[in-house]
């Protein structure tokens, strides 16, 4: 596998960012347990020299569910930008509809900042997702904020029953691959239905010769690969994913590493990047994979003027550590590489988060 613009992860001890982990108990307990984590992320922050003077700018910040993994880090990041960067106030709003419809919050004008997945950004775009019109009115500002990728297993049984070893064989002899995956119309189901694109394959065709899609949760997918009621199990998420831990220890499978064509086709005309999964992740994945994922960025509204854009990137990145010693998921950002095309899925990179990179000496 060539590893082409790639980083190198390690292990990952939490999934705090994963966008559909940690649901919120709605309790005083939670609320106070996420302002403490918050409070304590911008203890640790320093102020943010060489910016214009922000206290007289409100910013929305647009979260997933409170309790949830993004929205601490996003509570986090918004005190950071209030002690350190002196912003008036970022208020966070749990309104955000996840990685495939968050970008349609900045075409209703009612936020200036939100975590969308690099792809579906690009996507929404160009094409528009989720059977809507293409959006617009947003610019990326900091890539590269996880290294989620489309793990997938599938069972021993079924390679051995058929005598093969790859994605591509199934498709190219037309077996009756039984793929579990969450629903339609997630980051995570995508990658099933992307695979039928790059093939060639409608779901019509798909079924006719005796495969299928089962849209679930992860544990109904973990319980239904463990029972024989699917063969394949595809999930947009890190090494620490506990659903295909779970169902490594409890099921016979074999993690896919796509081959190279279909990894490329996935980045150059998809808008992912290359990450890379080290072996020992879970049981049986005895090798290193390099598969196709597409990081949380930060993207902004892109009528916020250069200045306050510039102050939002400068003072995140200078304070990428204290978020990292609160929030480990956090820790493949890197700040001198979040301005590449692969770490923001191709789209159009605010001016005022460009001023800073090229300040840096991180791009040209």
């Amino acid at each position: 596998m060539k590893k082409r613009n790639m980083w190198k992860t390690a292990c990952i001890a939490a999934a705090a960012l994963m966008l559909s982990a940690c649901g919120s108990t709605g309790s005083e307990s939670t609320a106070e347990t996420t302002a403490a984590a918050g409070d304590a992320a911008a203890a640790q922050a320093v102020k943010t020299e060489g910016i214009a003077d922000m206290s007289g700018e409100t910013l929305n910040f647009s979260s997933d569910k409170v309790g949830s993994g993004s929205y601490n880090i996003i509570v986090a990041m918004s005190k950071i930008l209030e002690n350190a960067g002196g912003f008036q106030t970022v208020n966070v709003n749990p309104d955000s509809p996840g990685g495939m419809g968050a970008p349609y919050l900045f075409a209703q004008g009612t936020t200036d900042m939100a975590f969308v997945n690099g792809a579906p950004a690009k996507w929404a775009a160009e094409e528009g997702t989720l059977g809507k019109e293409p959006a617009s009115g947003y610019s990326a500002a900091i890539g590269g904020l996880t290294a989620s990728c489309y793990i997938n297993c599938v069972t021993n049984e079924f390679l051995e029953k058929y005598g093969i070893s790859t994605i591509e064989e199934v498709f190219e002899k037309k077996l009756p691959l039984r793929i579990g995956c969450s629903t339609k119309g997630s980051m995570d189901a995508e990658g099933a239905y992307l695979l039928l694109e790059y093939f060639g394959v409608t779901e019509e065709e798909f079924k006719s010769w005796g495969g299928s899609i089962t849209n679930q949760g992860g544990d109904a997918n973990a319980d239904a690969i463990a029972d024989g009621q699917i063969d394949f199990y595809i999930d947009h998420t890190t090494s620490a994913s506990s659903t295909m831990a779970q169902i490594a220890t409890t099921v016979d499978v074999t993690f896919l590493q796509w081959g190279d064509e279909l990894v490329d086709w996935f980045v150059n005309e998809k808008g992912f990047d290359y990450i890379n999964v080290p072996a020992d992740c879970f049981k049986g994945q005895t090798s290193e994979l390099t598969l196709p994922g597409s990081p949380d960025c930060l993207f902004v509204n892109s009528e916020l003027s250069d200045d306050v854009v510039y102050a939002i990137v400068k003072c995140l990145s200078e304070n990428r550590d204290a978020l990292v010693n609160e929030y480990n998921t956090l820790s493949v950002w890197d700040p001198e590489t979040s301005w590449e095309e692969t770490k923001r899925g191709g789209n159009p990179l605010h001016p005022g988060a460009e001023k800073y990179f090229k300040e840096m000496g991180y791009m040209e």
